[in-house]
């Protein structure tokens, strides 16, 4: 089960595939930002912000971030912070979804 409220909160059922997809606004215009080839955009997850490690990070693809099995089957039950960066070919950064919770939701199947 994939759920995404209003405040860009997730929460994930552990070892579900989830797929996120993703459009960027252009704040001065208001226009959506066409994300091209040359843009490096990323969710990332720590356990905290101010947590060193990341727990996985995904790069979007085709205008969405696709979260494996694998990406939290391993991971324990609870709430981690998640966000997510553009990064521009001029090198200029923009963090287009400030750090935001990403719950790992429990599960009853698994696949041992």
């Amino acid at each position: 089960m994939l759920f995404i409220d209003k405040n860009n909160n997730i929460k994930l059922t552990r070892g579900d595939t989830a797929v996120i997809n993703l459009t960027v606004m252009n704040e001065v215009t208001g226009e959506p930002y066409e994300i091209t080839d040359m843009d490096r955009v990323v969710l990332t997850v720590k356990t905290g912000t101010l947590a060193r490690s990341v727990t996985f990070q995904k790069a979007l693809r085709n205008g969405r971030f696709i979260i494996r099995p694998s990406d939290t089957e391993t991971l324990e039950f609870g709430t981690y912070r998640y966000d997510v960066e553009l990064t521009t070919p001029a090198g200029d950064v923009y963090t287009i979804i400030p750090p935001a919770r990403f719950e790992v939701a429990e599960e009853v199947t698994t696949n041992d």
